[in-house]
């Protein structure tokens, strides 16, 4: 572990240790890898490294090191797009038409304008969610010029008429990068370079190429069912682009952060507008939201995370008091820097700091692979007092259930979402995907007892009634 901590003020040190204690705990409980910042008021309280940039080597990682960041690109895009939307070079209400007549001209796509794009709300098709799809595995290996990946990945055709419904897409953001070229003349990198990463002070970061060889950046890992590392599979750079293509360091982002409250990078009333709700909680490349606070105060948080095989990072500032959560992790481990994130801007603002309990998953996949259910479910049903140290809320078990389920591990998976529905009994959901379990694993007389019981629970459960529908011509009768 690599350590340095700035303190600030007369609550600092308190404060600071408790910061460190709860990350300390992350990394001890939960396999956390990788470099955390948390800062209030202009001074950094933390910044820590924890585990292996190489693990090959074991090289422990920096608080100075390179890491890719996936979707936390879209807030640096974003600004970029509105520092030129403040200098009239794009606006806000110009179309996919009007900049990109050569690919939307005259086509369903041709109405979808700049603030559509920034706002998850063009309509525009998508790329496949899931990187499990083939997609992921052929066509986003290749290398593309943008205007080609445009041409060939991004139809004219909408799923919905533009401004109706919130869709997050990449796609959106990936075409904001095009758009950027377009009327500038010059390459994303480039304008990123000179707009945002020059003036902020961001000397260690970039758009990442397939030719790129970068000093200090970790290596992304993920980790395979049986809970082994792995190298994550390739997706070429050329792919992310603007949606996902930028590396840095959480100190880079940290003075990014900073430059937002000055008017090196926008002036205040665009930033403003950049924080703005459009639909479902986000804004212009970020999400928007009001926390609840334990003693009853609120505290308006921007955020965004990023996710790209091998890396996840978390990145949230408030501006009451200038806080700043940064969470970067070459070790891609689902939902993890969420709710680290999470636990410490709660901690910076009063939370009293409780350490990160241990995973059910670390714990039992292993022995799922390794040893087999039988030993999974001894395991379990022996933990006794220690059971308190691990995180069995009812996410915990339907996380666990979905990743044997998506594994092909059926057995494991109805095991543990049993346990969900048996600590949970009033959930509707926990019935609902045990109910989905056991219709996967062929046992359609149990999967309609479950589904039952949510729908008693939760009449209005859409999956529920439709997943019952469905199992009518599959049973016999009663």
């Amino acid at each position: 572990m690599l350590l340095c901590s700035f303190l600030a003020g007369a609550k600092a040190p308190d404060t600071a240790g408790q910061l460190r204690d709860l990350v300390d705990s992350y990394a001890d409980r939960r396999g956390f890898n990788g470099t955390v910042l948390v800062a209030r008021e202009g001074k950094v309280l933390l910044l820590v490294a924890h585990g292996k940039a190489n693990a090959e080597w074991s090289v422990p990682n920096r608080t100075d090191g390179r890491y890719r960041i996936g979707s936390l690109t879209k807030p640096l895009v974003a600004t970029l797009t509105l520092q030129l939307v403040q200098q009239g070079t794009l606006r806000l209400d110009g179309t996919l038409g009007d900049y990109l007549p050569d690919l939307y001209a005259d086509t369903p796509a041709a109405s979808v304008t700049v603030a559509q794009l920034l706002s998850h709300t063009s309509g525009l098709a998508d790329l496949p969610a899931r990187y499990t799809d083939d997609w992921w595995q052929t066509a986003a290996r290749r290398h593309y010029a943008p205007m080609d990946f445009a041409r060939e990945w991004i139809p004219p055709t909408l799923r919905e008429a533009p401004g109706q419904q919130f869709r997050y897409n990449n796609n959106g953001f990936f075409l904001l990068g095009l758009l950027i070229e377009t009327v500038t003349g010059q390459s994303l990198a480039h304008n990123l370079q000179a707009r945002i990463f020059a003036p902020a002070g961001m000397t260690s970061s970039g758009l990442l190429s397939d030719d790129t060889v970068l000093a200090q950046l970790a290596q992304g890992y993920a980790r395979t069912p049986a809970g082994q590392w792995a190298h994550p599979q390739w997706i070429d750079p050329s792919v992310s682009y603007a949606a996902a293509g930028i590396y840095t360091t959480a100190e880079d982002l940290y003075r990014f952060d900073q430059a937002l409250y000055g008017s090196s990078l926008l002036h205040d009333d665009t930033r403003a507008m950049m924080l703005e709700v459009r639909a479902a909680g986000y804004g212009f490349g970020w999400n928007v939201e009001t926390w609840f606070l334990a003693d009853g105060s609120t505290l308006p948080v921007a955020s965004h995370t990023g996710s790209v095989p091998g890396y996840q990072s978390y990145y949230l500032r408030s501006e009451p008091h200038r806080d700043s959560v940064i969470i970067l992790d070459n070790l891609w481990q689902g939902a993890l820097v969420a709710a680290m994130g999470k636990d410490l801007m709660e901690v910076l603002n009063g939370k009293p700091m409780q350490r990160a309990q241990r995973s059910l998953d670390d714990l039992l996949t292993p022995i799922a692979y390794g040893q087999g259910v039988d030993a999974m479910v001894r395991t379990f049903a022996g933990l006794g007092e220690r059971g308190s140290e691990y995180d069995q809320s009812e996410r915990a078990f339907n996380t666990l259930g979905y990743r044997f389920l998506r594994a092909g591990n059926r057995e494991a998976a109805v095991r543990v979402l049993e346990w969900g529905a048996a600590a949970y009994p009033a959930s509707a959901n926990a019935h609902d995907s045990l109910g989905e379990a056991y219709r996967a694993s062929g046992r359609l007389a149990d999967a309609r007892q479950s589904y039952q019981t949510a729908l008693r629970l939760d009449p209005t459960s859409r999956s529920a009634s439709e997943a019952l529908a469905a199992l009518q011509a599959d049973l016999p009768p009663r």
